[in-house]
């Protein structure tokens, strides 16, 4: 450790003075030995007190996340998931085909990989997804859109003039229809039911043109279970 006896520069006149000295004995200047440790002190008390402020919002953040994370984390259905990286995957070819005939080859070839990852029955038992569109019609028939991944829905007609011959809607007074009364647009649901058959892409799709019918599909979907997660 430095002795107080030991000589120091003055900061004023530059001339030698005692380490304890208060005043330069030449200049006069006074010497503020505490000023630094004062300001440094002083620094520190503030950040402590700005962190234990920050806390609580750190840790409401940390808890967010973890909760966000463990949500990302829930497993789909093995055949979900299967039927989620066939419809990605030929998403990716056709926005690389050069032309109108290769991308009409790949809908071909997506229909065998829909139909082999669905099976013959065209069931979905338990699959997971966001509730993304909850209306009824003119006559309190429920529609319903729910979304299994960024931009791949399954949904239901949404008026009874197109869905005469599919019965897609959900009817007043079943159970369905009353589960769906006390949910909301994006509620994290479990859903199961059937896909239609159709000739073109293994299961009717209700898109208009070829582009979103392979980019950001819409299959019909009847519906015969509905439940939060």
């Amino acid at each position: 450790m430095t002795s107080d006896s030991l000589p120091m520069d003055c900061k004023a006149c530059g001339k030698q003075i005692a380490v304890k000295a208060k005043s330069c004995p030449h200049c006069g200047a006074k010497r503020f030995r505490f000023r630094a440790l004062k300001w440094i002190g002083g620094g520190f008390i503030g950040l402590i007190i700005v962190s234990a402020a920050l806390a609580p919002e750190k840790s409401e953040r940390q808890a967010v996340s973890v909760v966000a994370s463990k949500a990302a984390a829930v497993p789909l259905p093995t055949k979900q998931t299967t039927f989620i990286s066939a419809i990605a995957d030929y998403s990716k070819r056709f926005n690389a085909a050069s032309n109108e005939l290769q991308q009409s080859a790949l809908r071909d070839q997506r229909r065998a990989a829909i139909l082999a990852a669905l099976g013959p029955q065209l069931e979905a038992d338990g699959w997971v997804g966001t509730l993304r569109k909850l209306e009824t019609n003119g006559d309190g028939k429920a529609i319903v859109t729910v979304r299994l991944a960024p931009d791949v829905d399954i949904l239901t007609w949404n008026n009874a003039l197109s869905d005469a011959l599919h019965s897609t809607m959900i009817e007043k007074g079943t159970p369905l229809y009353a589960a769906l009364m006390n949910m909301a647009v994006r509620d994290k649901v479990k859903v199961s039911g059937i896909f239609i058959r159709a000739d073109l892409d293994g299961i009717f799709e209700n898109s208009m043109t070829i582009k979103g019918a392979m980019t950001t599909p819409e299959f019909l979907f009847r519906f015969n279970n509905i439940s939060k997660q």
